[in-house]
């Protein structure tokens, strides 16, 4: 029996052979009942081929014209165009490989049976790239020189033929001579390009997921302007005060290719109405100009300020639609009072503020007095010296019990303006606000000193004449911190040998080590805070506070070159400051560090930009010092550079880098360096010092030079977790 079929009827012809042995009873047919291939089974069955080289295996089961399987039977394979594909096979198996688009068939035959496979072969996009017509300049509305093309190769490399690439200009970017171009045998597809209006413009070729962008740039003709406001309306401040002059700045560009009028017109307008009109010079094309200039004070609430270049359209420019910008401004209502002034609050809305300056004509050395008293609910009461923050939780006094009875210091009471915020934390009042100048208790800012290890009892003795100075010069305590729960400080956790810490902290607690570092001279000392106190209010859990511990580790051959030298009060003063947050990391999240050093600038020009501290430098002498206020020490050292004051400009001061001299004065350049990182200080307990009497690293005869180098620790500062109102 004769069976030549098509891979469909592969299974139907099997199944007519073996009704037919079973109606002859089962008897071989053939020449000598011989079994004879019947049947040729290929898999896989219709096959489609992506890219030129492909592959893919065949299998070939030959049947007789029993049904049953005839695993030695010779099978030979063959192509119907070997111009699509190629064929190498043995008796069993075959491989064909993709020659080139088109369809034929794969034979597989054993004697006169034969199966057979359509196989299709079609290219696909694999990569592409450009050819030409990327980057071109022309005349808007005219047709560029050269095409835009496009080559497509399939995934195996080879050229692409027939792949249909779509071209799509953007918006105002023209038009091309056919959006749908098909391949042609060296995988090419072009189309021309017509420039629309816009200044730059693009097209977009795609084929499959792939894209690619041409990008041109128009030219008018003649040459014309394009003015443009970028980046919108900027403003000093989002949240001024009803009081407030503000700036304004705006970056207005020239985008088009040719020359304005030497001065061109500007709209300002508040809530959609002008308010003022400016005029603006002229720009070049390709140039851009800054605009400043002061707006306001405006009523409360939200306010809309724009700005409209051209507003009559007197100008022939490229586009219009990039002339005007626009920001929103918050404008809070604040209100003056005076000294000793009752005021009156009630609150029914959750989170009100209400707003308050105070000016103090004459500096005093008691404390002002913030009070909130009487009424019911939780008002919280934030206080702050200088320019009013952009949000309470960066005042520097506040306090947020649980009621309405408040009180917020702030020493000494120095001569300007103060800025007072109550928060309504839950509905309250009626509640009464005073601001006081007067002789009322303050808490006492305190250090526990826990010693370790080490020292005689005149070292230790020293050190607590140390911290007992720094107790002086901090004039008001900070919140305690319990330590218990889970705010628990594992041991190991602030210096070497530091014990786990449970209990209550009133106000930091340092640990102090008198032992080996690295014998006299090299490294003196390793100091700095190791954990911090966050803003006790929801919502404010990335604000640091003060330090809550701190660790000292003195090398004791240092400690005694010093006391044998009478420095040893200054050394393990100068320590102490680090411990408290005259430290890098500390003045950093304050935004205080300008231009550090480290960890690969030596040469950088480091410097302290706290306000109260540049103030008392320029009083000291360095009005006229040609750089950054204050300067700090620099030449990437770790340990020494961004941490203390620039040897070559202080020189005897006691926190810059090397102590000298007979004396080592406490200026008030650092005590108002620690009023900008937020201690409430006492500025009389400085020390006379001039910057222009410095004497830079030298000692007089018969003193001692300490080079404080690595002093700082390099121990990681951590922010304990946050409470929650309350939770202290």
């Amino acid at each position: 029996m004769k069976v030549t079929k098509s891979r469909a009827g592969a299974v139907g012809a099997l199944s007519a052979a073996l009704v037919t042995a079973t109606c002859l009873g089962g008897e071989r047919t053939g020449p000598g009942n011989r079994a004879v291939p019947t049947t040729v089974v290929v898999s896989p069955g219709e096959v489609a081929l992506g890219f030129v080289g492909e592959q893919q295996d065949f299998t070939a089961r030959v049947y007789d014209q029993n049904g049953g399987s005839l695993p030695a039977a010779a099978v030979s394979w063959s192509v119907s165009d070997t111009l699509v594909f190629a064929v190498v096979g043995d008796s069993a198996s075959a491989t064909i490989t993709a020659v080139a688009n088109g369809s034929a068939m794969l034979f597989a035959t054993a004697e006169e049976a034969v199966d057979t496979v359509d196989v299709t072969v079609r290219q696909g996009a694999g990569a592409m790239e450009i050819l030409s017509g990327d980057g071109q300049t022309g005349f808007r509305e005219t047709a560029l020189p050269e095409p835009l093309a496009v080559r497509i190769t399939d995934r195996g490399g080879t050229p692409a033929e027939g792949v249909e690439v779509a071209f799509a200009p953007a918006e105002e970017s023209g038009s091309v001579g056919d959006t749908l171009v098909a391949t042609d045998i060296e995988g090419r597809a072009a189309s021309e390009w017509t420039l629309g209006t816009a200044r730059s413009q693009s097209v977009t070729a795609s084929a499959g997921s792939g894209r690619l962008v041409f990008s041109a740039r128009a030219n008018a003709n003649p040459p014309m302007p394009d003015y443009a406001l970028l980046e919108g309306l900027e403003f000093t401040r989002l949240d001024p005060l009803d009081t407030d002059i503000i700036e304004l700045s705006a970056t207005i560009a020239n985008l088009g290719d040719g020359i304005g009028p030497a001065t061109f017109p500007a709209r300002i307008t508040l809530d959609g109405e002008t308010f003022r009109t400016v005029n603006i010079d002229g720009i070049d094309p390709g140039s851009a100009s800054t605009v400043t200039m002061r707006v306001g004070p405006f009523e409360p609430g939200e306010r809309v300020i724009g700005m409209e270049i051209d507003p009559r359209e007197r100008i022939m420019e490229w586009d219009d639609g990039n002339n005007t910008a626009e920001g929103t401004l918050t404008v809070l209502r604040q209100r003056t009072i005076a000294l000793g002034e009752a005021v009156t609050l009630e609150s029914s809305t959750v989170g009100e503020v209400f707003l308050f300056r105070v000016y103090v004509p004459q500096g005093s050395r008691l404390p002002l007095n913030i009070e909130l008293t009487g009424g019911s609910g939780d008002a919280d009461i934030f206080g702050h010296y200088g320019e009013r923050p952009g949000y309470r939780y960066r005042y520097r006094c506040f306090d947020v019990g649980a009621d309405t009875d408040e009180l917020c210091q702030m020493v000494p009471a120095r001569a300007g303006t103060y800025h007072v915020a109550v928060h309504a934390f839950t509905a309250f009042g009626p509640s009464t606000l005073r601001v006081t100048i007067e002789d009322r208790p303050v808490p006492p800012f305190d250090i526990d000193l826990a010693f370790l290890d080490g020292g005689t009892a005149a070292q230790r003795d020293a050190v607590a004449e140390a911290a007992a100075r720094w107790e002086s010069i901090i004039a008001r305590d900070v919140i305690d911190w319990d330590h218990g729960g889970f705010d628990r400080v594992p041991a190991g956790t602030c210096g070497p040998g530091s014990p786990e810490v449970t209990d209550m902290v009133d106000d930091i607690r340092v640990f102090v080590t008198i032992g080996e570092i690295d014998g006299e001279g090299g490294t003196v000392a390793r100091s700095g805070p190791c954990w911090v106190r966050p803003y006790p209010l929801e919502g404010a859990e990335g604000v640091w506070l003060q330090p809550t511990l701190a660790a000292i580790v003195l090398d004791r051959d240092d400690v005694a070159y010093a006391e044998a030298h009478g420095m040893l009060v200054s050394f393990v003063t100068h320590e102490l400051a680090h411990a408290l947050g005259f430290v890098p990391s500390v003045w950093e999240r304050h935004g205080l560090l300008r231009n550090p050093s480290l960890p690969n600038s030596p040469g950088a020009d480091t410097h302290f930009d706290g306000r109260r501290a540049v103030l008392a430098f320029d009083a000291a002498g360095g009005k006229n010092y040609p750089r950054g206020k204050v300067p700090v020490e620099n030449g990437a050292t770790p340990g020494l550079s961004d941490a203390n004051w620039r040897e070559s400009v202080f020189g005897d001061e006691l926190m810059s880098a090397v102590l000298t001299g007979e004396t080592q004065p406490l200026s008030l350049i650092t005590i108002e360096a620690f009023h900008d990182i937020g201690y409430e200080v006492d500025v009389r307990a400085a020390d006379a010092y001039s910057v222009g009497g410095a004497t830079a690293a030298r000692a007089p005869s018969g003193g001692g030079v300490m080079d404080l180098g690595s002093d700082v620790a390099p121990w990681p500062v951590r922010v304990l977790r946050f409470r929650g109102k309350g939770g202290r």
